[in-house]
């Protein structure tokens, strides 16, 4: 390589417009390319999921659900491999800046964080970090529904009593990216909608990653956000326990991705949240953290990380789905007619215990 690139590395978080920004880079690559920008194929055409899984650890690959579909069963040949293929695509483009985008490496172990330090700063001649924050409550419920599409099978009111301080300290795990990959410029931001410049998520992300270009230049892209309904999640939960306990499914490592689209499309009832004394408390439990990342990492003297108040309107706190509401699902998804009585039995069962 003639000159080492500048990297722009957008890690997340998850839940906060991450699969939004990263088809708007994929539909805007020629467009990025002509102002400079390389957004590489190598990691992956949207997502740069391959990124990922290359910094993570084996025990980390063991329980990545993306890995499981990947299908690889040497992960020193992959790396390998991916370090060739990306560096010559790179080195191929001419391209005197690089932007690579992978939310799932916010929240990643140190010894992931450590390896992706590590290859970044060995191929970029300067590093800038884009991180979205979003409202602790909010990521949390929107975090679970997300979890049961890979194959969780807690409920939202067992699960969400588990400690997520390593997540949610913000102020400890940006700490942490600014030890590892220092020097490098962090540029936090806040995900919500009335602090976006232009009042837009694209044009903010454009200015955070210090790309000057205006989105009305570029190519517009669809909501990728497919949200379910309580009862959706619930039924998708019910179909995670039949595969566990009937297929030797893996909890975690559930490919659920077609049935997702249908069930969304489906999802016109409220969205599963807390009760709001929970949720409050557990906000209460990151104030100090948040106003410490106010002020350190955003230089906002107030100390007030986020002003839009959490997600209230057409919420239920209600996880349950109806044994009698089976079939329509059933017939939604056209699922096989051998699934209906275990199936059937489960969803009796787990009704029966609220």
């Amino acid at each position: 390589m003639t000159a080492s690139p500048d990297l722009v590395l957008h890690i997340g978080t998850g839940k906060a417009g991450s699969s939004s920004i990263q088809f708007f880079l994929r539909d805007n690559r020629d467009r990025l390319a002509e102002r400079g920008i390389l957004y590489p194929r190598t990691p992956g055409r949207a997502r740069h999921v391959q990124l990922g899984l290359f910094a993570k650890s084996y025990p980390d690959l063991a329980e990545s659900p993306e890995w499981a579909r990947f299908k690889q069963n040497d992960p020193a040949k992959f790396r390998k491999r991916f370090r060739r293929r990306l560096l010559a695509e790179i080195e191929e483009s001419g391209l005197s800046r690089v932007l690579l985008s992978d939310e799932v490496l916010f929240g990643a172990s140190l010894p992931t964080l450590r390896r992706l330090a590590g290859f970044t700063e060995a191929i970029a001649g300067s590093r800038r970090l884009v991180i979205y924050l979003r409202r602790q409550d909010d990521h949390m419920v929107s975090r679970y529904g997300q979890g049961v599409k890979i194959g969780w099978v807690k409920r939202l009111d067992e699960w969400a009593h588990e400690d997520m301080s390593d997540l949610y300290d913000y102020r400890a795990r940006l700490g942490r990216h600014r030890q590892l990959f220092s020097p490098a410029t962090l540029a936090v931001r806040r995900f919500e909608a009335a602090r976006f410049v232009d009042g837009s998520l694209f044009q903010d992300f454009l200015d955070a990653a210090g790309i000057d270009a205006r989105v009305s230049d570029l190519l517009p892209v669809a909501d990728r956000n497919r949200s379910m309904d309580g009862e959706t999640t619930e039924f998708l939960r019910l179909l995670n326990l039949y595969r566990v306990e009937h297929e030797n499914a893996t909890v975690g490592l559930i490919d659920n991705r077609a049935l997702v689209d249908r069930l969304a499309v489906a999802s016109t009832g409220p969205t599963l949240t807390m009760p709001e004394p929970f949720l409050d408390e557990f906000m209460a439990r990151w104030e100090a953290s948040n106003r410490a990342v106010a002020i350190d990492f955003l230089g906002d003297r107030s100390g007030q990380l986020f002003r839009t108040p959490r997600r209230s309107k057409n919420t239920t706190t209600e996880q349950v789905l109806d044994p009698a509401r089976l079939d329509h699902y059933l017939e939604l998804l056209e699922l096989p007619e051998h699934l209906e009585g275990p199936l059937r039995t489960i969803a009796e069962r787990e009704a029966s215990v609220r």
